[in-house]
């Protein structure tokens, strides 16, 4: 099995940090690492640098390859230009079924946290081993321990199968990212579950879903495929990645898949979706550290509990009377906000690219 990080996004919902030029996935916000570190090194524990893969926009390789040198250079693939995840999924399911035909591959993104590593990996390769003899998608998904409204949702039926203490479950239902009522109601159901993302699929099936539901672009990547290794790649890639439609993978094929063609491993590992400020405080919070501060930068606090404060050393932050906020400070952009709006700083960073680019850039 290959592994596929995936982490060539903006990460707009985490501005002032996160910039189009440095990207939350390659900043040091944890402790003086990126979560795109953290990602590598947890699957270094299972998996070979050989068959771990990256996928990313060709101006951010510089960061890969700095901060994870082990990694085959031959083994990032390149976006040349921002299509969405449809287009870059479906490009490295095109050059993984090429240069390993009928191999599979498990999609991972860069920017969660895990506390219970070795689980998930066993979970990983459980998906990917039933992926590979029963040719469904197989994800990893977690149970959830609130009702998230940022998070999409399926609903587990029968088991179809056991492997290495995992239950292989059917998919009945999903829904993405479900107003605060239905939510609540999914969770207190006990049969749904989070979906994380983490899914296995032999490259050959998803390529042939791709045939199915977008033809214009398979036609398109049977032709990067086949110049893959030549001297025609960059100008291939190039014209033809251009082509495609900007569009994500789950309303471009997860939609449109009959249920059976789904299975998930049901895990509880402590993942954590890092996607807003809100998110980020949430993963790092214990039961007696209620505010979080990261980044280095000094702080006084005076009456005030459960805040996310990130800045940088050689500046001091202080917070008076305020409570469940999220203050963000860089040299050149501060963000105060509360903690439940934090998903409302992609709005910002709209506005922001559109009338003063300078501060996203």
């Amino acid at each position: 099995m290959k592994i596929v990080i995936f982490c060539g996004g903006y990460g707009t919902r985490m501005w002032p940090v996160s910039r189009k030029t440095y990207p939350k996935q390659f900043y040091p916000l944890i402790k003086g690492r990126s979560f795109f570190q953290m990602t590598v090194s947890r699957f270094k524990k299972a998996f070979k640098p050989k068959d771990i893969f990256v996928s990313t926009e060709e101006v951010y390789i510089s960061f890969v390859r700095k901060q994870a040198p082990e990694i085959p250079k031959e083994n990032i693939i390149a976006e040349p230009e921002r299509k969405d995840n449809l287009g870059a999924v479906g490009l490295s399911c095109a050059i993984i079924e090429r240069r390993f035909p009928g191999e599979v591959m498990m999609v991972s993104w860069s920017d969660h946290f895990i506390s219970q590593e070795m689980a998930f990996l066993q979970a990983v390769s459980a998906a990917g081993e039933y992926a590979d003899k029963s040719g469904l998608i197989v994800s990893v998904d977690e149970k959830p321990t609130y009702p998230s409204v940022h998070h999409g949702w399926v609903k587990t039926g029968k088991v179809l199968s056991r492997l290495d203490g995992h239950n292989v479950v059917s998919v009945l239902q999903h829904v993405e990212k479900p107003a605060k009522e239905i939510a609540e109601r999914l969770f207190s159901s006990g049969d749904w579950m989070i979906n994380t993302g983490y899914r296995a699929w032999r490259a050959d099936v998803m390529l042939s879903y791709y045939k199915k539901f977008v033809p214009k672009m398979y036609a398109g990547l049977i032709k990067i495929s086949e110049a893959w290794g030549t001297g025609r790649w960059e100008k291939i890639v190039k014209s033809e990645y251009h082509k495609f439609e900007k569009e994500s993978v789950e309303y471009g094929i997860f939609e449109k898949l009959p249920k059976n063609k789904r299975a998930t491993i049901p895990v509880e590992v402590g993942w954590e979706d890092a996607g807003t400020w809100e998110l980020f405080y949430k993963a790092l919070i214990t039961p007696k550290e209620k505010t979080i501060i990261e980044g280095g930068a000094d702080t006084e606090i005076i009456d005030a509990d459960r805040n996310l404060i990130v800045g940088q050393k050689g500046k001091v932050i202080a917070v008076i009377g305020l409570s469940d906020i999220v203050v963000a400070d860089t040299p050149d952009g501060l963000l105060v906000c509360k903690m439940d709006k934090t998903d409302k700083v992609k709005d910002i960073f709209k506005k922001l690219e559109a009338e003063k680019k300078k501060y996203v850039e």
